[in-house]
């Protein structure tokens, strides 16, 4: 099995798999006298597989979620990418399923970095180069996102983390709480959004806390700069999400066919947001990178006990 780094404090525990995406294997926190998973662990066998689809969470650059049809149009020009969804879509970016370098790495902290140059299958048009910094202090786990513009042209960007949250820390968990303060849905009976996004609908609007049944939710949204909150009131846990203001959007997936885990995943661009902002459409979270600029994001979990009024 490939190698994990361990992160660790009192609170915490963040194991992290280098050569699988730089992604997350697992965190737990010590809740009194026992260790619970508050993201959904790794099979070990799925790192063999290299299948970054069953981490605990990955990170998702040089962009987020799906691109349509995985043909990227851009200051009037066409790209093809890999199609590697069941729709022909693009997803999640480069990076999650390719190893990445360790550059540093002491208590509670490592850094690695990834070279698009150094892969000759990568379909992105532009070069690049990319960052994570993980550390864990107390109860906190911080994570530093950045992309830098390597090539020659002006490239379009995004970024973003796909942390899986388990529903249940404990058998005394029933149901979980959240809070995503968003001001806007992205229209679509799809993940491809079908325009700019619009006022959101009383069954999808998590603004205020509210318990996370099992419909099936896939939908990303236009967020405040106000961080994300999940409660776990039978085990009397609270984890808060905080992030910079670049990570614009939320998406929230709750799969149907899973009653174990879900997703709140914070990133800078819509789903297809590079298309859209093509097309004229605004406010789509595409960053736009000229030759040698780089961009950084940083996002820090919390996880505490007691479950606060926030």
């Amino acid at each position: 099995m490939s190698e994990l780094e361990v992160l660790s404090s009192e609170y915490l525990e963040v194991k992290v798999c280098p050569q699988l995406g730089a992604g997350i294997f697992s965190m737990r926190y010590r809740l009194k006298d026992r260790w619970v998973d508050v993201m959904r662990p790794t099979p070990f066998e799925a790192v063999e597989r290299m299948e970054s689809g069953a981490l605990a969470s990955f990170t998702m650059i040089p962009y987020s979620n799906r691109i349509e049809n995985a043909v990227l149009n851009y200051k009037g020009n066409t790209y093809t990418l890999h199609k590697n969804t069941p729709e022909g879509h693009a997803i999640h970016g480069e990076v999650r399923s390719r190893p990445w370098h360790i550059l540093e790495k002491g208590p509670g902290y490592i850094i690695m970095e990834f070279n698009s140059r150094d892969f000759d299958d990568i379909s992105w048009p532009f070069p690049f180069y990319a960052r994570i910094e993980y550390r864990v202090s107390g109860r906190e786990f911080f994570t530093r996102l950045m992309i830098k513009n390597t090539g020659d042209i002006t490239m379009p960007a995004g970024m973003g983390i796909h942390p899986y949250f388990m529903r249940k820390l404990t058998p005394e968990d029933d149901v979980v709480i959240l809070k995503v303060p968003a001001k806007g849905v992205y229209p679509g009976d799809t993940p491809i959004p079908t325009g700019r996004w619009v006022d959101i609908p009383d069954e999808l609007d998590f603004s205020r806390e509210k318990e996370l049944d099992f419909r099936h939710i896939d939908n990303c949204f236009r967020v405040f700069h106000a961080p994300a909150i999940i409660k776990w009131p039978g085990s009397g846990v609270t984890l808060t999400m905080e992030t910079d203001d670049i990570f614009k959007h939320t998406i929230i997936y709750s799969p149907m066919d899973s009653r174990e885990f879900f997703a709140v995943e914070p990133v800078t661009n819509c789903n297809n947001g590079f298309n859209m902002a093509e097309q004229g459409i605004e406010d789509t979270g595409t960053i736009h990178l000229k030759p040698g600029e780089a961009v950084v994001g940083n996002i820090t979990i919390r996880v505490e006990q007691g479950v606060l009024d926030r």
